[in-house]
């Protein structure tokens, strides 16, 4: 049987209204969905500067510490030129 046009109206209007409000829903979802987009950008533009930080220092460090190793090695290698001069002196006198 076919349906009465104030029926069908009925049924076409409240098809509509769910559509219009189907894409309000999916224009609040995309409108937050840009909004976490542009939180997570901050958020990785702010990492990506707190490694170059963190890799800045870390390079600073090295240096640091390689300034140290080479002051210690020098030390050391006195140091072992010196008890090689002492064993050297006492082999001398020993014999």
């Amino acid at each position: 049987m076919a349906e009465m046009p104030d029926t069908r109206a009925t049924s076409l209007e409240e098809s509509m209204r769910r559509t219009f409000a189907a894409i309000e829903s999916l224009t609040e979802h995309e409108k937050k969905l840009d909004e976490a987009l542009a939180r997570l950008a901050v958020a990785r533009l702010a990492t990506e500067r707190s490694f170059q930080e963190t890799d800045r220092l870390l390079r600073q460090q090295d240096g640091s510490f390689a300034q140290i190793d080479s002051e210690r090695s020098q030390r050391l290698d006195a140091q072992i030129a010196e008890l090689l001069a002492d064993i050297r002196k006492l082999k001398r006198s020993g014999q």
